[in-house]
């Protein structure tokens, strides 16, 4: 490992080099608020005489001795990849608005030393390359046409037209003198002599605001060549990344997907700041044939676990009304035993309506315990051993058998208990997804046209209907609900 203090200009304008961001780092997700930051310093640094350097951290960098077929030196950027690709943003704004100046001999010197290798073919041209979607959105930029418009997003965009918006006329000379100023530690990585994995770690200990699926990506991926990180990560990781999100939010699971897995394998549920270590533990550094072998389950996984967090990618009606209602009621400790009674249903272990079944009977546990305040952190052993209990020859009696069977805080609560527990619940106060579920489900009991009530502004909730449903079930000993203290096929009305 070799450290040196360097000029970012210097750094950049290096001839017959390309700084490639390799696909195992996280995207390139700067906010506004951390770009102002840096275009304060670099304009108080270059309007301060006094001031002879700024230090602005550090970039790490594996040198393989690759070059490509033209020669072109490359450098694998495992971290400063958010910082060196804001730079090149403010060189690209610099060099846009010289254009706009006609200043020919500013547009040639930013272009050629700090955004392009100039005599380098196409696809080698960029200076920074970044990963595929980022890539598109430079070269985008690069191409000033204000006629085309970027059809994807990239936070390149919108960090560009910042700085755009910041950098005029009558202050680019001040950017750039502070520019000239920037300075960071520079630490270049040999394979064949550093660890650059312990040395990621070593850097994500010391505040770098990484994931835990970020960690086990990047443990995945930095230790395979070129090739076969493409591999890996186009045939799994990427997949895996896209479908573990919540399309809703916009907001990724990744970390969630993976916990949940290491919970099903080692029946042991992983602190959730814990999950990458679990993970290194569980899938030591390995052959590619044996990462792909792993990999293969867990993408398999994957798939019913977008479906539990996004039901409405569930094709099938019925079942996706069943997994609206558990994702309503954030079931979410069930995720591991769910996963692979999904993965039963889909090989055709179990039908259609056995897998119905089983959903509704989760909610009825859960949302039963719920009514009666019974505590949630149980659920979590329960359900990562459940799948155990299966008998695929008799699927839901087993699992209805595991559940009655359990006593004290893990109990299956009995219809008596949850109808005296409704007499004094004040249902009207509990979270409203939950109170919606209660009235649809009772609305919708035994009709054939379900009533969707959150999606219906026109209905309204008639207190005594509810009061008087309490009352009859209660005075006359029938009820709609199944008495799961004689029987084995209990639902929730």
């Amino acid at each position: 490992m070799k450290a040196n203090e360097t000029k970012v200009e210097d750094f950049l304008s290096a001839n017959k080099t390309q700084f490639v961001i390799p696909v195992y780092q996280r995207n390139y997700d700067w906010s506004t608020s951390q770009c102002k930051q840096l275009l304060d310093d670099i304009l108080e640094v270059g309007t301060n005489k006094n001031m002879n350097a700024h230090f602005i951290g550090s970039i790490v960098y594996i040198h393989d001795d690759v070059y490509t077929a033209a020669r072109i030196k490359e450098l694998t950027v495992i971290d400063g990849q958010q910082r060196l690709t804001t730079l090149t943003l403010v060189y690209l704004v610099i060099y846009r608005l010289a254009k706009e100046l006609n200043n020919e001999g500013l547009v040639a010197e930013i272009s050629e030393t700090y955004l392009i290798n100039k005599f380098a073919p196409e696809e080698e041209k960029l200076k920074l390359r970044p990963t595929e979607n980022n890539d598109k959105a430079l070269k985008y930029l690069l191409r000033s046409d204000e006629n085309e418009e970027f059809q994807d997003f990239s936070k390149l965009i919108d960090n560009f037209n910042y700085f755009k918006g910041r950098i005029t006329e009558e202050n680019y000379q001040f950017v750039l003198e502070g520019l000239s100023k920037l300075m960071f530690v520079e630490i270049s990585l040999d394979r064949e002599k550093d660890d650059p994995q312990r040395i990621f770690e070593s850097l994500n200990s010391t505040g770098l605001d990484l994931s835990q699926a970020d960690l086990i990506r990047n443990y995945i991926l930095m230790g395979l060549n070129r090739t076969n990180q493409n591999k890996i990560y186009r045939n799994y990781w990427e997949i895996i990344e896209r479908l573990a999100k919540d399309e809703t939010s916009n907001v990724s699971r990744v970390s969630g997907f993976i916990r949940d897995y290491l919970t099903l394998e080692n029946k042991k549920i992983p602190n959730k700041g814990k999950v990458y270590l679990e993970f290194k533990a569980k899938y030591p550094t390995t052959t590619i044939d044996e990462l792909e072998t792993n990999l293969a389950e867990i993408k398999t996984l994957v798939k019913y676990y977008n479906k539990l967090i996004n039901p409405k990618k569930e094709i099938d009606k019925s079942i996706r009304l069943q997994l609206e209602y558990i994702n309503r009621l954030e079931i979410n400790v069930a995720f591991p035993f769910l996963m692979k009674v999904y993965d039963d249903y889909a090989n055709s272990t179990i039908d259609k309506q056995t897998f119905i079944k089983v959903l509704d009977l989760i909610q009825s546990y859960t949302w039963r315990r719920f009514i009666l305040g019974l505590p949630t952190n149980a659920l979590n052993k329960i359900f990562m051993n459940l799948y155990d209990k299966v008998d695929t020859s008799n699927y839901l009696y087993s699992i209805q058998k595991s559940l009655l069977q359990r006593t004290g805080i893990q109990k299956f609560p009995k219809n008596a208990e949850v109808i005296d527990a409704l007499k004094v619940k004040d249902v009207y106060n509990i979270k409203s997804k939950n109170r919606i579920y209660l009235l649809e489900r009772l609305e919708n009991f035994e009709h054939k046209e379900l009533v969707a009530i959150e999606e219906n502004p026109d209905i309204t909730i008639e207190h005594t209907a509810v009061c008087r449903f309490i009352r009859d079930s209660s005075s006359s000993g029938q009820t709609s609900y199944a008495d799961v203290g004689d029987s084995l096929n209990p639902s929730l009305f």
